[in-house]
């Protein structure tokens, strides 16, 4: 029985790539980059900062990164919007009786669900600086799972991503691959998916 259901941030429960790419090439430019293309951003937006910078760009320089929280974290919030029915998904979860958790590959989690509304529904929330490996790593969901006291049997990860699903199989837990944000069926399933959903709201469907 699933007890807990543990999610993935960006275009998992926020169409985030407008917002990333926006702020990506704000960051270009002032470093004199080449500027990038949501394409680009979207084949690396769901690793931790300084692999997606090097994805970008081939490199990490620790002043991309404070320009970033100094500059671009506050922009980027303007263009964070939650997915169609996204809030009233967990709503209904909460309802449920159902924990529920975060783990991203962003710094500042809390944050990050504040800035769409979406906070009040998380029990616990894991990011990047918290484990010293980011996913697909299983570390994060670990913490998580141990914050909420839930048994990997008895949890689910949702994710948009390979690493995603990645991630789920090393921790225990099934891995359920989301296609509402771009995510490739194929791609979910050879890392490890247990199911494949079109939109987040199907999500509730695995209790009817």
């Amino acid at each position: 029985m699933i007890s807990h259901v543990i999610l993935d941030f960006d275009m998992t429960l926020v169409n985030s790539l407008q917002a990333i790419t926006l702020g990506s090439n704000r960051l270009a430019r002032h470093f004199g980059l080449k500027e990038v293309t949501e394409a680009e951003v979207r084949a690396v937006m769901h690793l931790d900062c300084q692999a997606m910078w090097r994805g970008l760009w081939g490199a990490y320089n620790p002043a991309w990164h404070d320009f970033f929280i100094t500059t671009m974290a506050g922009e980027e919030k303007i263009h964070l919007t939650a997915l169609p029915g996204a809030a009233d998904l967990l709503r209904r979860l909460k309802k449920m009786g159902l924990g529920l958790g975060l783990a991203t590959n962003r710094d500042r989690p809390w944050e990050a669900l504040a800035s769409v509304g979406l906070a009040p529904y998380f029990d616990s929330a894991a990011g990047a600086l918290e484990v010293a490996r980011a996913k697909p790593a299983p570390d994060m969901l670990w913490l998580v799972m141990e914050r909420l006291g839930a048994a990997p049997d008895q949890t689910i990860f949702v994710g948009d991503a390979p690493s995603d699903m990645a991630a789920a199989a090393r921790a225990g837990v099934r891995g359920v691959g989301l296609l509402e944000g771009g995510g490739d069926a194929g791609e979910l399933l050879a890392a490890g998916a247990w199911r494949i959903l079109a939109a987040l709201p199907e999500l509730a469907d695995l209790w009817a």
